[in-house]
């Protein structure tokens, strides 16, 4: 089997390239990536900044880094929970939600051109295989080596 043959090597091709294309993008519109994600993952009635490393993919001291950008650049504001004072809520601004639709609209823009390029019978073949994938990885138990 060649690499070009294996799961792991397509999706992380395909992977970097569509990074490269969503940074170029971003970078044209005066954002990072980073700052696209968390954009779109940051809900209407704010939400626990703990919430966000995990739901993004991102490490704490990455996504603490991004988020301050965020609020020097007036995308965000952070909030004391009012439930629980040790925990802080993420809110979008007025401009964060102008720059949230922007991302969104970049995002389906690229997946609406990538569908029409690939056809729905792939897209619906590659969105179910990847999914399938996304549930086994869940439980990797079963695919390591049998001592």
């Amino acid at each position: 089997m060649t690499r070009q043959e294996t799961i792991d090597f397509n999706l992380r091709w395909s992977w970097a390239k569509l990074v490269r294309l969503y940074s170029a993008e971003a970078e044209r519109r005066g954002i990072t990536m980073s700052v696209g994600y968390a954009l779109l993952s940051i809900e209407k009635e704010g939400t626990p900044s703990t919430k966000l490393g995990p739901r993004m993919g991102m490490e704490t001291t990455s996504l603490s880094r991004t988020l301050k950008g965020m609020e020097e650049k007036g995308l965000i504001q952070r909030v004391p929970d009012s439930k629980d004072k040790r925990s802080v809520r993420v809110f979008l601004t007025d401009e964060g939600v102008i720059a949230r639709r922007q991302a969104r609209d970049l995002v389906v823009g690229i997946n609406k051109r990538l569908a029409a390029m690939l056809g729905p019978k792939t897209i619906k073949e590659l969105n179910g295989g990847l999914q399938k994938l996304n549930e086994i990885l869940e439980d990797p138990e079963h695919l390591m080596p049998i001592k």
